[in-house]
């Protein structure tokens, strides 16, 4: 059950830019500080993600109502069950928490600039949209096996210690690959930042009052 919803692929793609730019953000507001970067990444860049935030967030939150509107307007007494269960059954405060709060309520923020203007409620923000897609995640996948087709397989899920640890080592690879990449590579690329060092105007570095020569070959007083 709810494995099979055909609003999916747009859902999908939406909480994809959504939860993508919330990590964009979580991994580049301590870069930001760490690197002194305050003049390459400026506060008008980050209120600009803080926007899509918004915008995809809101997306998400539309998803999430229509998944429970079709539950019920469709009268499928299986998908009604499924969509109860998930936020009365045993996972229920992920729901309300981890969908609702995080995925839908904390983005809201957003329509005020002084909240996107805010880095520490950018980055509280941004945290809560990776935790939501989280528990969006394991809700979905968990939320399906635990009440099943079957009733004598019902049962709740209780992560091992397989599974906690395979989880920190994804965390720990991608943590250690993002360290490698900014040690070793430029965090900010060449291209974007060329035309606005002091070094990009054609007369950088020539005394005051110097004679230029036109393309014409005639000298010209700058």
């Amino acid at each position: 059950p709810t494995w099979h919803t055909t609003i999916f692929p747009p859902y999908f793609v939406a909480g994809a830019i959504f939860g993508g730019f919330a990590m964009v953000l979580t991994l580049l507001i301590p870069a930001r500080a760490i690197f002194k970067l305050y003049d390459v990444i400026t506060p008008g860049h980050i209120d600009k993600m803080a926007k899509i935030i918004l915008l995809t967030g809101s997306f998400v939150g539309y998803a999430y109502a229509m998944e429970f509107f079709v539950a019920w307007y469709s009268g499928n007494s299986y998908e009604r069950f499924a969509f109860w269960n998930r936020i009365f059954g045993p996972y229920w405060w992920y729901w309300w928490f981890g969908m609702l709060f995080c995925n839908c309520l904390s983005p809201q923020l957003f329509w005020f600039k002084w909240c996107r203007r805010n880095i520490f409620v950018v980055f509280f923000v941004a945290m809560c949209v990776n935790a939501g897609m989280w528990f969006e995640r394991f809700i979905i996948i968990a939320g399906g096996l635990i009440r099943d087709f079957l009733p004598s397989s019902w049962r709740v899920f209780h992560p091992t210690w397989v599974d906690i640890w395979t989880y920190i080592g994804t965390l720990g690879i991608f943590t250690s690959l993002f360290l490698l990449f900014i040690r070793f590579l430029p965090m900010i690329a060449m291209s974007e930042v060329k035309t606005a060092v002091p070094e990009a105007e054609p007369h950088y570095g020539e005394p005051p009052g110097v004679r230029s020569v036109s393309p014409g070959g005639k000298e010209r007083t700058r």
